[in-house]
């Protein structure tokens, strides 16, 4: 079932249903980003549907130079991104229920780029394990293939014929032994050029109060290098679901690496998503002052596993942007990115200056 975000600010509603009025909270005044930033001359947008807008005011942002990934035509595209003062740029983030059906889940993939292409996006995110869910790890181990083989041709294809950049979180990728395969999130060029690769480093080893016992090392490799890329949606910092946890990995992806978008493709547990998924994705927004995108698993993929769902993308000053409808149904949420919200963010806030400043107080000492 198909949901996506519509109507005007303060209205939501699933396609083909009639629109339901939701009251907005505001806050007081002196929490309210308009009140310590005055509003842009071009208000930060946040698209909720295919056919209406709804203003947000807030914040601003600056562009990184920093050396990009990929090749010269991957470089040349991501130019047209967004730099302080550029237009902003659409993308959407997407929901699903991945199972251990390869073809059917690429189906579902493929109608949700469909979609994105056709709300005018330059740029889809995809889940982690966007391409096969089975009951067991040996499942995953044996579905593994390696970036040039042909399930990943089949999604370069896909990118290609939509013409949309790709976020491709959680690929099963063959591993260093027999035994362990990578847990690799990708991106795809418009053309279909796989620009950066990007294998998980921190791995899902725990026991979830009231909920599984789960032990992602054991059948899978970390892997041992950050990663960022040049997008036309702007400086890219890849991660993958339990990163999410980290935040000095987004840290160096946003202040040493120059991220200004930040991916999170995840398929959180029904337990932990309840208690943790949008205050960690807001948190980690807030402290880089960068956007952040979480495509998100959602329900139930078989007998033994479960996903939380409500994908989200939250802009740098926490204020959450694009959400379907529905945490449970497939579909896609659309947002744009704004390069001036970015910027006038960092530059009315300047955390990476004071955070530069303070480090000398406390890095290396005892």
């Amino acid at each position: 079932m198909r949901a996506f975000l519509a109507g005007r600010a303060g209205t939501i509603r699933r396609l083909g249903s009639q629109p339901t009025q939701v009251l907005p909270i505001a806050a007081p005044r002196s929490l309210r980003a308009d009140h310590i930033f005055p509003p842009l001359a071009v208000p930060h947008r946040a698209l909720l549907s295919t056919s209406s807008w709804a203003p947000v005011k807030g914040p601003s942002p600056p562009s990184a130079s920093m050396q990009p990934q990929g090749s010269r035509k991957a470089q040349a595209e991501a130019e047209l991104g967004p730099q302080a003062g550029a237009p902003a740029v659409r993308i959407a983030v997407g929901q699903m229920t991945a199972t251990g059906d390869q073809a059917a889940n690429f189906a579902t993939c493929e109608r949700l780029a469909k979609e994105a292409a056709a709300a005018g996006c330059r740029m889809l995110f995809l889940p982690e394990c966007f391409s096969f869910i089975g009951e067991s790890q040996p499942e995953s181990v044996a579905a593994a293939q390696p970036l040039d083989g042909p399930l990943m041709g089949q999604y370069r294809q896909l990118a290609r014929s939509v013409g949309l950049w790709m976020s491709l979180g959680g690929f099963q990728e063959v591993g260093p032994d027999p035994q362990h395969i990578y847990n690799t999130h990708v991106v795809l060029d418009s053309s279909g050029e796989l620009v950066a690769q990007y294998r998980k480093i921190h791995l899902f080893d725990v026991d979830v109060p009231n909920g599984p016992i789960l032990m992602e090392s054991r059948s899978t490799a970390p892997g041992n290098e950050a990663v960022v890329v040049d997008t036309p949606a702007g400086r890219l910092g890849l991660t993958t679901c339990y990163d999410l946890r980290f935040p000095e990995l987004f840290a160096h992806l946003t202040w040493e690496r120059g991220a200004q978008i930040l991916a999170v493709p995840s398929a959180f547990t029904v337990v932990t998503g309840a208690a943790h998924w949008e205050v960690l994705l807001r948190a980690r927004a807030i402290e880089c002052q960068s956007y952040v995108v979480a495509a998100a698993q959602a329900g139930r993929h078989n007998t033994k596993r479960e996903s939380y769902g409500d994908a989200l993308i939250v802009d740098p000053w926490g204020t959450v942007v694009a959400r379907l409808t529905d945490p449970r149904v497939t579909g896609i949420a659309v947002a744009e990115v704004d390069p001036a919200l970015l910027a006038r963010t960092r530059e009315r806030m300047p955390c990476q200056l004071h955070r530069e400043k303070g480090r000398a107080a406390y890095v290396g000492k005892s």
